[in-house]
């Protein structure tokens, strides 16, 4: 007779480091990979995963993980001097 495997919470690893990440996802009994059956992400951070955080899962279900490389998307982004902010059209 086959007995189900203990459930648990998918911890919410968006925004963490990829390394950080894993070790996570490891430590709640889960199996972190990559998109497209790749092996888990070494570098970058996490910018998805599936399934999404606070979900149940049995232990040793995978856990998709997409990251990103580099800095945070929008840190090279400077904003607008008050002068181009009042010549911006409203939205």
């Amino acid at each position: 007779m086959h007995r189900p495997r203990p459930v648990t919470e998918v911890p919410d690893v968006v925004g963490l480091g990829a390394q950080d990440a894993c070790s996570i996802v490891r430590g709640a009994g889960l199996v972190p990979v990559g998109p497209d059956g790749a092996d888990e992400p070494t570098s970058g951070v996490v910018t998805a995963q599936r399934p999404v955080g606070t979900a149940g899962a049995e232990k040793g279900t995978e856990v998709v993980l997409w990251t990103h490389m580099g800095r945070d998307v929008y840190a090279d982004l400077v904003p607008p001097t008050p002068v181009e902010s009042a010549e911006l059209d409203p939205v």
